[in-house]
């Protein structure tokens, strides 16, 4: 298991810790790569809603190449909660956030 590290950036006001360890489990002689695993959190506001989460919290665990391929834990993950935030149920979730009702 490897030391993790992290990431704190800003996704739409939302500020998100990013959590990457890049050898969680050696799985080399196994399946031919290590297993990394990445979590998100919402930060401020602390558990708010993301695309990918409901609770504010995602943990996901993957090969540490793939990561690499998309240029990193930031960059994988930021693409991933801009792919999710892209679909119509967002969107409306969005929408929905934004408009205050009286009753």
């Amino acid at each position: 298991m490897s030391s993790c590290e992290h990431f704190r950036v800003d996704w739409r006001g939302i500020m998100i810790e990013i959590r990457y360890a890049p050898n969680w489990m050696d799985l080399s002689e196994v399946y031919g790569y290590q297993l990394a695993h990445l979590e998100v959190e919402s930060i401020e506001p602390a558990r708010a809603v993301l695309p990918i989460t409901e609770t504010g919290y995602r943990s996901h665990f993957i090969a540490d190449a793939d990561i690499h391929a998309a240029g990193g834990p930031v960059a994988f993950m930021l693409d991933a909660i801009e792919q999710a935030a892209s679909h119509p149920a967002w969107k409306r979730q969005e929408d929905a956030a934004r408009q205050y009702s009286l009753f």
